[in-house]
């Protein structure tokens, strides 16, 4: 990719996770940025992968379980999830978040759904 391109989140097409998890991406060669729009109720289960994660919720609020040690995170809020480092969330209210990965998640783009996303 050698130029610039614009999207508009609300262009970007839309994939159902869960009833209750929905998600939009955008890729370049060494990042992700990922939109997730996540109803209050929502599970992510512990899991970890490779890719260094930054979470900035634009509004609402989760409850984040970093290698056993709980917390809340709410609109305005950026969070860090280095490579490698375990990790859950549970959703106590309905919330917006811009996600990015580095490097991409390969899972996201061929549209796997994770199990540790997958309807509890």
């Amino acid at each position: 990719m050698n130029r610039a391109t614009y999207y508009k989140w609300a262009d970007v097409p839309q994939t159902v996770i869960t009833p209750q998890i929905r998600r939009r991406l955008v890729s370049g060669e060494k990042m992700m940025s990922v939109q997730f729009t996540l109803a209050k109720g929502a599970v992510v289960g512990q899991h970890q992968h490779p890719h260094e994660q930054i979470t900035h919720l634009i509004s609402g609020k989760i409850e984040f379980e970093i290698e056993g040690e709980k917390r809340v995170i709410e609109g305005g809020e950026v969070l860090l999830i280095p490579s490698n480092v375990r990790h859950g969330a549970v959703v106590l209210e309905d919330t917006v978040a811009i996600e990015v990965f580095s490097p991409p998640r390969e899972d996201f783009l061929t549209d796997e759904i994770p199990a540790y996303m997958k309807s509890q």
